[in-house]
């Protein structure tokens, strides 16, 4: 009995200690201006691209909506249509209790900087406890898990998701998901039970944060599966785990919103967004940055940016240390390697088809490229998750492993060393990615200069009094859409305009038709503001209006404004 106590506290140790590894790398790498839920000014400027406007509006939209099952369902956002806001990206499960919240939160209220905290801190967390399996027993085992859950929150794909991308940065959801399904088939091995539940919890988390950690979590679940049947003969066992994993993922996905909402899952362009093979060792991605001090970028395809799968140098160099040590043992001990392949052959092969599916049916090498034809019913299936390179990510963390658990097997009688190897392995990875972290530190300084945006322009600090709606009277500038959709927000009014990623909303359409027509005659809602960022009809309207002194015109940041004065001229 104490030695599990023991072993527990080891365990809970070795996670706190990657959790505080990875708040430490949040606050070199981010500082802490951007947990003041006050200052969103940050947002304003974008991130490396606007999807974190979308995700700001979509939660700011929200939360002046009325509920409604789904919960996630936003009446506020291309009214009156509505949509869910897993479409606009913005972590449904954090939005939908916050919501709950609404009544005392400010009309500025911005959580990305502690969402993006909490991702760091849990990817270290997993990442010790993934690197701490079967060491902490052993002096100095606390301390190799804790270096290797600082690796993982050393990788790049968590660094560049992070803001550009927020609900991307949730890594932990299959990092604890692999956890989960390593120390299944421990204890399946050893004819004991146990984890059977997270994989349940992880994804109903997953389809309300974003639904690509889903096929992730699912597949982890699945091979627990396949090792509960194949180790333990626990056929009933494993199918009702995984049929209870499957039915949480449904019952999160209704809830939410992300599925049964009417909307077409399937995308289109599976072969566009996706990873190109040289990705693991190319350090390019969207923004330019310098991710590398030493590798240059490789040639890839327009929209593969969004594959970017970098490791690190530090990684990369301990997985060719591993891999020349893997090919030694196979030849001098064969057994061993037997032993290997018997025990990992099911997650190799799961980590082969996520390659072969990140890559898609149009291979890349650089601009070498092989074109495999596919039934159009698999291309469909396969466009619900367009992005495909995303589905690298089980197979990055699998690599970090495969080298992490080479250092690992200098212990027991050599965890000192094993410990020093892995120290100078994050020193590698960190000064690698050290001239990217310089950059990433500055755009998010409290003292950079803030673009002058049509939220911060001082005619459209008070909309919202005596309004109720913003609505477009004509189509809306890509550039301007996600900040309309902000100003709306924070002004707590509904808007028809859409920023969501998917689906064709037609009352929207028809209401964007019915203000421009209203307004056309003369008329117009004394409860709504109007707006376009068609200068020409704007100064129709001020030849419309010219007489009426109940009605100001203006102008902000190239989008022009007719709005009712409160109460009358």
């Amino acid at each position: 009995m104490a030695g599990r106590q023991i072993q527990w506290q080891r365990t809970v140790l070795a996670a706190l200690l990657g959790a505080v590894a990875g708040v430490v790398c949040f606050v070199l790498l981010y500082g802490t201006a951007v947990l003041d839920v006050g200052w969103d000014a940050w947002v304003l400027n974008g991130y490396d691209e606007w999807d974190v406007q979308q995700h700001y509006a979509g939660w700011l939209l929200f939360r002046n909506s009325h509920w409604h099952l789904p919960l996630g369902l936003a009446d506020t956002i291309a009214a009156p249509d509505g949509t869910v806001i897993s479409y606009t990206d913005s972590i449904p499960w954090v939005s939908i209790g916050l919501k709950f919240l609404r009544g005392v939160l400010p009309a500025t209220f911005q959580w990305f900087g502690w969402y993006v905290l909490a991702c760091f801190a849990l990817q270290g967390a997993a990442g010790a406890l993934l690197c701490g399996r079967g060491v902490l027993a052993y002096r100095g085992g606390v301390i190799f898990a804790a270096l290797g859950g600082a690796v993982f929150v050393c990788l790049p794909t968590l660094w560049e998701r992070a803001f550009r991308h927020t609900a991307l940065a949730s890594h932990w959801l299959y990092l604890f998901a692999l956890y989960a399904c390593l120390a299944y088939r421990e204890r399946a091995a050893a004819g004991k039970g146990g984890f059977a539940w997270a994989f349940a919890v992880l994804a109903f988390l997953a389809v309300g944060i974003h639904p690509y950690f889903l096929p992730l979590v699912c597949l982890c679940s699945l091979l627990a599966m396949a090792d509960g049947i194949r180790l333990a003969h626990a056929w009933r066992k494993g199918i009702g785990q995984f049929g209870c994993t499957l039915a949480a993922a449904l019952a999160g996905g209704y809830l939410c919103g992300a599925l049964g909402s009417g909307i077409a899952a399937d995308r289109g362009e599976y072969g566009v967004w996706s990873m190109n093979l040289n990705a693991p060792f190319s350090p390019s991605s969207r923004g330019g940055y310098p991710w590398s001090r030493v590798l240059h970028a490789l040639p890839q395809m327009p929209a593969q940016y969004d594959g970017f799968n970098y490791l690190g140098l530090g990684v990369l160099v301990l997985a060719a240390a591993a891999l020349a040590s893997a090919a030694v043992t196979a030849l001098r001990r064969p057994q061993r390697a037997a032993a290997w392949w018997r025990r990992n052959g099911p997650l190799f092969t799961v980590c082969v088809f996520l390659t072969l599916f990140a890559a898609s049916h149009e291979l890349y090498l650089g601009t070498f490229h092989i074109s495999i034809p596919l039934p159009a019913a698999v291309a469909e299936l396969c466009g619900i998750f367009r992005a495909s390179g995303r589905m690298f990510w089980l197979v990055g963390a699998c690599i970090v492993l495969f080298g992490i658990y080479s250092l690992r097997a200098l212990a027991p009688r050599r965890t000192g060393l094993a410990c020093v190897l892995l120290a100078a392995v994050l020193a590698v990875q960190v000064w690698d990615l050290s001239a990217a972290a310089a950059v990433k530190r500055t755009m998010l300084d409290a003292d950079a200069a803030i673009n002058a945006t049509v939220v911060n322009h001082p005619e459209t600090q008070t909309l919202g009094v005596g309004h109720t709606q913003l609505l477009a009277a004509a189509p809306v500038r890509e550039d301007r859409l996600r900040l309309l959709a902000i100003l709306a927000g924070k002004q707590g009014m509904a808007t028809n305009l859409s920023i969501a990623v998917s689906g064709e909303y037609p009352q929207a359409a028809q209401s964007m038709e019915a203000a421009a027509a209203r307004l056309e005659a003369g008329d117009y809602d004394p409860q709504t503001v109007y707006v376009t960022t068609d200068g020409a009809l704007y100064e129709h309207w001020g030849e419309i209006f010219a007489g009426d002194a109940a009605v100001h015109l203006f102008v902000a940041d190239s989008c022009y404004f007719l709005a009712p004065m409160p109460g009358g001229a």
